[in-house]
């Protein structure tokens, strides 16, 4: 075999070897850095909703609701009956705004912002926009009925389309319904 050949062959094991163990070493690192989204959402549910009960997960992957703007993105029920709810919808403003909701006796008792590009986020919580929307029965609830805040008005719609979307899925498919928890 000529110089030339064994140049090329052994310039091709390197980078052979040195492609095999990169491909080892980020497989091990995502081995020990891997972060199971469904664990960190039931563990995110426990501790922002203050249920004494270990969550369940109903729904794991995101859900259209019909007749709805939004969806469901996770839904998790306690043993102690809290209903938690990742729910997403579309702001014109900065794309997927994501809002967790908590449910406990058929009645919201929390909201929070999950993930979202809209800048004015902070208004909603500086107008307690999220307070609009607690302690309504939810079988007679409708959340696109809730105003809108002045300055964020995209994200206030996008959190009343998500909103909306965990009280249709709720009303048609928890309380009464199939899944009944």
């Amino acid at each position: 075999m000529s110089d030339k050949v064994r140049s090329v062959v052994q310039s091709i094991a390197v980078l052979a070897c040195i492609a095999l163990v990169c491909g080892l070493l980020l497989g091990a690192v995502n081995h020990f850095t891997y972060v199971d989204p469904l664990q960190t959402t039931l563990d995110g549910f426990k501790s922002d909703s203050g249920a004494e009960g270990e969550f369940t997960m109903v729904v794991e992957d995101e859900t259209a609701v019909e007749g709805a703007s939004g969806s469901i993105v996770y839904y998790a029920v306690s043993t102690d009956g809290v209903h938690a709810f990742l729910a997403s919808a579309i702001s014109q403003y900065g794309g997927e705004f994501q809002v967790y909701v908590y449910i406990r006796d058929a009645k919201i008792y929390k909201i929070a912002a999950g993930e979202n590009g809209d800048t004015f986020v902070d208004r909603l919580e500086a107008a307690n926009f999220y307070a609009e929307f607690y302690d309504k029965d939810l079988a007679d609830f409708d959340p696109l009925s809730v105003s809108g805040v002045s300055g964020a008005t995209y994200s206030s719609n996008a959190v009343k389309n998500a909103v909306n979307a965990v009280v249709l899925y709720y009303n048609r498919n928890v309380a009464g319904g199939e899944n009944n928890g």
